[in-house]
């Protein structure tokens, strides 16, 4: 069952794959309602591949638990992460301390972010983003509270997705929890092609970030938390102190 859960998940990822081509249409469309269709459009394809899906694997596998558990596959990747990232011997993590330490990084680079931001524009430069997401950004008010939605989605379902359900069908299959993060992590990459190759560079590394933090810290609403904290970043606070919320 296993094998034909993860050419399963493939598959859906696949097909999501394919409607997000329709992102590169974005450019130049009309700012009201046609793109709020498609931050719609894209929430719901987004909740149904990369939420529904593993949900419903987790279901079959009878191992829904896992969604506040760390699987028994990634025991051993888990405990060398923590000795690469603390030492042999140090002492337990505590998720408190983990999430505190994440909100206040996001905070300081938040800030950090919008003073360079500030910065550039006073000086006739265009907002620096790695990638080519600018078809992505809001540009109206309404717009704000829809990529607000999808920065929380994809937040989500996509570390469901990428750092829970795929790697542990990778890894049941390959023998390998290396393997699984590892195949996961670069497919979280290709995923955001639409930003061209350096957007898949730099959302690769990202991906590998998160997994270290989901395996690091044990618990994958740690890696959601972050995920939604960099979207929320990028799509709403930095587009609304450039001026979206005006319009």
């Amino acid at each position: 069952m296993t094998a034909a859960l993860l050419a399963l998940t493939l598959a859906g990822y696949a097909w999501f794959l394919k409607g997000e081509a329709l992102l590169r249409r974005w450019r130049g469309a009309p700012p009201a309602r046609p793109r709020i269709a498609r931050q719609r459009r894209w929430i719901v394809r987004a909740w149904l591949w990369f939420g529904a899906l593993p949900l419903a694997a987790l279901a079959l596998l009878a191992r829904l638990d896992l969604l506040w558990r760390m699987p028994a596959e990634f025991a051993a990747l888990a405990a060398a992460v923590g000795t690469w990232l603390a030492g042999p011997g140090a002492a337990p993590r505590s998720i408190g301390l983990l999430a505190a330490a994440v909100v206040a990084g996001f905070g300081g680079g938040a800030v950090l972010g919008l003073a360079i931001a500030a910065w550039r524009r006073r000086r006739g430069r265009g907002d620096l983003h790695i990638g080519r997401v600018g078809a992505l950004l809001p540009r109206t008010r309404a717009e704000l509270g829809w990529a607000a939605a999808l920065a929380i989605t994809a937040g989500v379902v996509e570390e469901l997705f990428f750092r829970l359900v795929l790697p542990l069908l990778a890894a049941q299959v390959t023998g390998s929890a290396a393997v699984g993060f590892a195949v996961a992590t670069l497919l979280f990459g290709v995923a955001h092609g639409y930003q061209r190759l350096a957007g898949v560079l730099a959302t690769t590394l990202i991906g590998a970030l998160f997994a270290a933090l989901y395996l690091y810290g044990g618990a994958l609403w740690l890696a959601m938390l972050a995920h939604a904290l960099l979207n929320l970043n990028s799509l709403v606070l930095r587009p609304a102190v450039a001026g979206a919320w005006r319009h």
